[in-house]
């Protein structure tokens, strides 16, 4: 499997609002200019404007706020450097605080104006929206890596899904000698898509490694999860899943330390956020949780989050060092590897940039996340995870659990419809 740290949230974030010139919101209608380009939704002669439809007041708010830092950092960066095809590249951002009811009427206000979505954040949201995503054909980065993205082949997805990044997981505890075949496993997950792609992941594995898999599903609502640990110690489990949130995670990790349940634990990307550091679940945390995930760690040396480091503390001196942001930079970066294709192909219309983003076959993110391939449409663009262990000496909270490597189990494993 790959190491490497990952993300985090906190903080806040000026929200840009820009208004766009509309067309129509229907990929069809485009237009011709003199140098040839076909031009669509969002575009006019100097301007290409992109949508976020993410978090900023609910439950996911300050990683959404964050996201968009990072989406920002990077466009900032393009635009310095002259945009794309001769047009500055705006970003509209809308909050819909992980309502999705709110989530459908910002989308329907927003989609005519913009060219697509450089984030959308939560996978209630991207379910209810995914029909209109399809009808509209507008290119969106999904802020989620549940296995069901794979099938709307207008969906970005930067890296691995949740399944893939749980056999990945396991698959690590194995070789490193903390699991063998014959032990028992708990997975403790959200119900909805998030925590059902993670749980196909975990009943792989468990199959593939011949370990003995239960289950427990809870709410996002349920903050509390004593009944659950005590259960899961009960079972002689000896290793945790988490496919939860970030308290529900400091509640896992709490609850074992008072029980004495000295257990590794590995979590899917949105479960841990280095805000936990600053809690009474810092040190079972520190000692036992790795996380899985496709975002590079903070901390890392590679080119990509070296620059991110670099130019936070300029823009956003206020924010806290995290992958989160990372993350925001990563998406908006791979939006414009498409934009510069369809550029280069006359192109920016919905369906011009749908057909160049199928080109791609190999983007290289300076190590933000590994490289991508987006060609083979409902595939994993990467079977590669980074896995991270927690560590509060290091900026955004986590640090490499080992040397970069690739989990064999995962190779053969196709996600589920």
């Amino acid at each position: 499997m790959r190491s490497i740290p990952f993300r985090g949230l906190v903080a806040a974030v000026a929200v840009l609002s820009v208004t766009a010139v509309g067309c129509s919101s229907k990929a069809s209608n485009s237009q011709s200019e003199s140098s040839g380009i076909k031009t669509g939704p969002g575009v006019t002669a100097d301007t290409i404007t992109l949508g976020a439809l993410t978090d900023l007041s609910g439950v996911f708010g300050a990683q959404g706020k964050i996201i968009v830092q990072g989406n920002q950092l990077y466009l900032d960066k393009l635009n310095d450097a002259g945009g794309i095809c001769g047009r500055k590249v705006k970003l509209v951002v809308k909050d819909h605080g992980t309502d999705v009811q709110k989530a459908v009427s910002l989308y329907a206000e927003t989609e005519p104006n913009v060219l697509g979505f450089v984030q959308m954040l939560g996978s209630p949201i991207i379910t209810a929206l995914d029909g209109d995503i399809t009808d509209d054909k507008v290119l969106t980065v999904a802020t989620g890596w549940s296995s069901t993205l794979l099938n709307n082949h207008n969906m970005i997805v930067l890296g691995n899904t949740y399944d893939v990044e749980t056999i990945n997981g396991l698959d690590h505890l194995v070789q490193d000698k903390q699991l063998k075949s014959g032990d028992v496993v708990g997975h403790i997950y959200f119900e909805g898509d998030y925590g059902n792609s993670a749980f196909q992941g975990s009943q792989y594995a468990a199959k593939k490694l011949g370990l003995k898999l239960r289950g427990i599903q809870v709410k996002p609502t349920d903050t509390d999860l004593t009944a659950q640990v005590t259960t899961l110690k009960a079972r002689g489990a000896k290793a945790i899943v988490l496919s939860v949130g970030p308290r529900q995670t400091a509640s896992v990790a709490g609850v074992a330390a008072s029980l004495g349940y000295n257990v590794p634990m590995i979590a899917n990307t949105p479960a841990f956020d280095p805000s936990l550091l600053s809690t009474a679940a810092k040190a079972p945390l520190e000692k036992n949780l790795l996380v899985m995930t496709s975002i590079a760690p903070y901390a890392s040396s590679a080119t990509g989050p070296k620059e991110v480091a670099a130019q936070l503390p300029k823009k956003y001196p206020s924010t806290k060092p995290n992958n989160s942001i990372d993350l925001g930079y990563a998406s908006a970066l791979v939006y414009a590897e498409v934009l510069k294709k369809a550029c280069a192909d006359k192109d920016l219309t919905r369906e011009g940039l749908n057909s160049a983003f199928r080109e791609l076959k190999s983007v290289d993110t300076s190590g933000l996340t590994p490289t991508l391939n987006f060609s083979n449409a409902g595939q994993q663009p990467s079977r590669e995870t980074y896995v991270l262990k927690v560590d509060s000496s290091v900026p955004g909270g986590l640090a490499p659990a080992e040397p970069e490597a690739q989990s064999k189990v995962a190779q053969g494993y196709q996600s589920a419809s």
